[in-house]
């Protein structure tokens, strides 16, 4: 088993593991904030749906990767839309738990994809699947 293999196996685990915790603990936080609206049932989308999202490299890769920036974006504009102001207000998206981790797991499975698309021992990993083999 080569280093980036290893390193790429690493990466993974602990971006699951975020993404694992960032849901988990967005279903606490979709329980206070209700699904009595549209808005409420986005935002509580938002809080949940990280874990689902990096599953979705069992079968890409790629896939995973770009989901998990897309859902970075729109989890930041969610979280500038929350509160009592009226209108659209872009805030950093570090100041709370979910954009850390969504960020860094966007990184980290990024890193593991671009690093496990290079071909090693004639085996190019496209999934999940093949990482953990």
């Amino acid at each position: 088993m080569t280093f980036p293999l290893r390193l790429a196996r690493v990466f993974l685990v602990v971006a699951g593991m975020l993404m694992l915790f960032e849901s988990l603990l967005g279903l606490d936080y979709a329980l206070d904030v209700g699904f009595g609206s549209m808005r409420a049932l986005f935002n509580d989308l938002c809080l949940t749906v990280g874990f689902p999202i990096y599953l979705s490299g069992l079968t890409s890769l790629r896939t995973a990767s770009v989901s998990l920036w897309v859902f970075l974006i729109l989890q930041w504009l969610n979280h500038g839309h929350v509160g009592f102001h009226v209108g659209v207000m872009l805030a950093n998206p570090f100041d709370w738990l979910h954009g850390l981790f969504s960020f860094l797991s966007a990184i980290l499975v990024s890193v593991s994809t671009w690093m496990l698309c290079q071909p090693q021992d004639g085996i190019v990993h496209v999934n999940m699947r093949t990482v953990f083999d």
